[in-house]
């Protein structure tokens, strides 16, 4: 997989929480972290009308 943001390479890294654990991608270049969240939201947040 290829970075959005630097089109650098990306690895699967598993990430904690105080609550819970969870899988995302991390770019080795930049520090890019992505997940399905984070894919939700900017999507959400891109489809917004202003002005």
């Amino acid at each position: 997989m290829k970075c959005p943001k630097c089109r650098g390479r990306m690895y699967s890294e598993k990430f904690y929480d105080f609550v819970r654990s969870f899988e995302a991608w991390k770019c080795c270049s930049c520090g890019e972290v992505i997940d399905p969240t984070i894919l939700a939201n900017r999507a959400r947040n891109n489809n917004t009308f202003l002005g």
